[in-house]
């Protein structure tokens, strides 16, 4: 490993094992890891990587470009690209056998006229609202839509699909409508069997026991940062995502100096205080600003003043820290832990929105 002075570190053992229990309780069912948004902050390439080896069935993308970069990486795997396109993107969907999402007969049409006048075949799926009020055809118009799409030679219709809204919350009653609808929708239909019907995403597969259709698709869950309690079932399952740096600057503070931009903090007696060099330029949220602590020699020590661009200071005077020494935001050190449920919660959002945003300044060390 190069000498980074902050890095990710991704625990592919972990990542293996994750996979392995899921599969275990899936069994036949296919799986569809979603690896959009850099896979979740884990890094797209390496996960889907270790996905086709781990012999994952599908993958997901956001966008075109997410699935460019993995067809270029010579990742074989089915790709469905789950979000909407635009007209100028058709070619580069089809040339790079991406599987495109159908979510209106304005896009259904765009992707004919154009796949029968290069004489193409498009793998498609189409996407049905049951709820979710994102994107998506209404389930009274996607049965006219289905028809349409069966009816043209050019498209190959390799899934059905919808999203649950409020699947993380077991007994929302919008979740037995959106299963309802979706099932009512497949029973006037009548999809070939052939026609991958999935529905079910990482609260799903937690929280419901029955049905989980042709495939599951699943994002926070194989990662180990599903954002609610885990059930039994799934208690094994562990995140594999730390990020690590190095106290790059130690000095002693005198009483009532004030601590970086604003004076946020103002020091209440004689200190020892240590820069971190990570910050809000990183992904390591300006929020955690006098809130947020790290580990350092096992031991939690707080962030006093204003996370800066680069950098933020902690106050190490209830222990010991040295220039060099490891320095955890998330993850574990000894005996202690700093979750990324815990940021989440002191950011006042939620875990994948921390995930999402430590961008490429922080380099990801794969571990195996």
């Amino acid at each position: 490993m190069l000498n980074y002075s902050s890095w990710i570190e991704i625990d592919l053992k972990q990542f293996k094992k994750n996979i392995l229990l899921i599969r275990s309780y899936i069994k036949d069912t296919l799986f569809c890891l979603c690896v959009k948004a850099n896979a979740y902050g884990h890094g797209l390439i390496e996960i889907a990587k270790v996905a086709e080896r781990e012999c994952v069935d599908y993958l997901a993308v956001a966008n075109l470009m997410e699935g460019i970069k993995l067809r270029e990486a010579n990742i074989k795997l089915p790709i469905l690209v789950l979000g909407t396109f635009h007209e100028d993107q058709i070619k580069d969907l089809i040339d790079n056998d991406l599987e495109i999402t159908i979510s209106s007969f304005f896009k259904a049409k765009l992707v004919q006229e154009y796949s029968s006048k290069h004489n193409k075949k498009s793998k498609i799926h189409l996407k049905v609202d049951t709820g979710m009020g994102r994107i998506g055809v209404k389930p009274n118009t996607a049965i006219s839509l289905y028809k349409y799409l069966k009816d043209q030679k050019c498209f190959i219709v390799k899934g059905i699909f919808s999203h649950l809204a409020c699947a993380d919350q077991k007994d929302h009653p919008i979740n037995i409508f959106q299963i309802k609808t979706f099932d009512d929708f497949l029973n006037k239909i009548k999809p070939d069997k052939s026609t991958i019907l999935h529905i079910a995403n990482s609260a799903y597969l937690c929280n419901f026991e029955n049905d989980l259709k042709d495939m599951v698709r699943l994002g926070a869950l194989p990662f180990g940062c599903y954002s609610k309690d885990l059930p039994e079932k799934f208690e094994s399952i562990k995140s594999i995502f730390s990020v690590k740096s190095k106290v790059s600057y130690f000095k002693i503070v005198e009483k009532d100096q004030g601590i970086s931009y604003g004076y946020s903090f103002i020091t209440k007696a004689k200190s020892r205080v240590v820069t971190i060099p990570v910050g809000y330029g990183d992904g390591y949220s300006r929020s955690l600003s006098n809130i947020g602590s790290v580990l350092i020699r096992g031991k939690k020590f707080p962030i006093i003043g204003t996370v800066c661009m680069d950098q933020f200071m902690v106050d190490v005077s209830k222990g010991d820290a040295y220039i060099g020494d490891e320095v955890v935001l998330i993850g574990r050190q000894k005996n202690k832990e700093i979750t990324i449920k815990e940021i989440a919660t002191n950011c006042k959002t939620i875990s994948y929105e921390i995930l999402c945003s430590f961008n490429e300044r922080l380099p990801r060390v794969y571990k195996d």
